[in-house]
């Protein structure tokens, strides 16, 4: 995401309730810290560390897989329990 590029995420309204689709959540939860910290970091155009830059991409990469893992493994079991 470039600086100043607003994201939008798509909610969807269902029974009552909004929701915003899994994939617009792990790509957020992707892109909250991507490119753009690890620029300023190295450049040291922003007073970031390093080390916790990283260890807060990879903690919230590792939380968009494990959605991902999760809506996979609930979109399977929902189509093979539909088959039988």
């Amino acid at each position: 995401m470039d600086e100043g590029e607003e994201q939008h995420l798509p909610l969807i309204r269902h029974g009552g309730q909004l929701y915003v689709p899994a994939t617009a959540v792990t790509t957020l939860l992707r892109g909250i810290i991507g490119d753009q910290w690890q620029e300023w970091t190295r450049t040291g155009r922003a007073q970031l560390d390093a080390e916790t830059v990283e260890a807060v991409r990879h903690a919230l990469r590792d939380l968009a897989d494990r959605l991902d893992v999760g809506c996979i493994a609930q979109s399977t079991n929902y189509q093979v329990k539909g088959r039988s």
